[in-house]
């Protein structure tokens, strides 16, 4: 397919932000070409997951064309790992482009096919270990990488959404919102619960008292509530009654 590297990079984001359920790496915050606080490497997509036990960052490189995956390696932070950014590491190219046979050690890749995302390689595809404490083993595809310019690229975005502070306050007030409405809810799903079993308690005891209640009667309010015959065919009704005076 022809694909523009801008487009690489929004498929790289969302892929980067798959969940685990589906297969991805699940990550919690992703952003593409974001420039560092200096020179050095600019991810075309990185993210960063910390649930549970598992933190760790993912960058993926977005490759358009042979050329372009050739010179990759010949970046500095390509021959020296640690110098990078990305615990695991992704090429994400059209298929075809690249083959899982010339990845350089310990990367990943995903093939863009159509708007399919397909990984062929990578350490999304490990399984929980029950040895491990159903963890994954992932030193196979683990990087050493530069973990203080990951956290100044982390601080640049925070500054970049604005005050912390306020933020930070305003999804607590929101959050506290959230619980009370959702508390407000249940008790009162409880009431209707509650008010629903008292009144099919009082229509089984109008029922045993001979009193039948049609279902369009309570829906007409000021219509007389019929009593049913007990005691026999010679029995009165309310509106027979009426006349013996």
């Amino acid at each position: 397919m022809s694909m523009t590297h801008a487009e690489g990079c929004a498929l790289a984001v969302k892929w980067l932000k798959r969940s685990e359920s589906q297969k991805g790496p699940g990550c919690l915050v992703a952003v593409s070409e974001c420039a560092p606080f200096d020179n050095g490497e600019i991810p075309d997509a990185i993210g960063f997951r910390s649930i549970g036990w598992e933190e760790f960052s993912v960058l993926v490189e977005v490759k358009v064309s042979r050329a372009d995956f050739l010179v990759d390696a010949k970046k500095p932070h390509r021959i020296d790992p640690a110098l990078g950014l990305g615990q695991f590491r992704y090429y994400l190219a059209p298929a075809g482009l690249i083959a899982v046979e010339e990845l350089p050690p310990r990367w990943g890749l995903i093939e863009v096919q159509g708007r399919v995302l397909k990984v062929r390689a990578g350490h999304t595809f490990e399984q929980r270990q029950e040895q491990l404490g159903y963890r994954k083993d992932y030193t196979a595809w683990e990087h050493p990488h530069n973990r203080d310019r990951e956290r100044a690229l982390l601080v640049r975005l925070l500054a970049r959404v604005g005050d912390a502070d306020i933020l930070h306050r305003e999804l607590k007030a929101a959050r506290n919102k959230f619980t009370y409405a959702a508390n407000a809810a249940e008790r009162l799903s409880e009431e209707l619960r509650q008010s629903q079993l008292t009144a099919s308690h009082l229509r089984t005891l109008l029922w045993e008292a001979g009193i039948e209640i049609p279902p369009q009667a309570a829906r007409h309010k000021g219509k007389a509530i019929p009593r049913r015959v007990v005691g026999g065919a010679g029995a009165a009704t309310p509106a027979s009654s009426q006349g013996q005076h």
